[in-house]
């Protein structure tokens, strides 16, 4: 990690002369921690994507549930007005019975 690169640099600093092998050990340190920080940005900026993408599938679940509620809500003011009507045409038959057998 960073911490061992920061040791590397104190214990050269310390020296007069630097140790062979020093900057190519510092240098692949360098960029080995350079990968690792752009595996970690990349998958960032793949989590911020898929974040993206999960708020506008919650945007579409949602006005998918307000079309199936009002989609209910007019199912059963059809059941209203239907329950009615069977009722009222019922009612007429009776009076029709009544009426032939008066």
């Amino acid at each position: 990690c960073f911490r061992e690169l920061i040791e590397i640099l104190a214990i050269s600093r310390n020296q007069k002369l630097p140790q062979p092998g020093e900057e190519s050990q510092i240098l692949e340190l360098l960029i080995q921690r350079d990968g690792e920080f752009q595996e970690l940005m990349k998958l960032a900026v793949d989590q911020g994507k898929i974040h993206h993408e999960m708020q506008l599938l919650e945007k579409v679940v949602e006005k998918r549930d307000n079309d199936i509620q009002q989609l209910q809500k007019q199912l059963k003011e059809a059941e209203h007005i239907l329950a009615t009507a069977v009722y009222q045409a019922k009612e007429k038959l009776k009076s029709i019975e009544k009426a032939r057998k008066g």
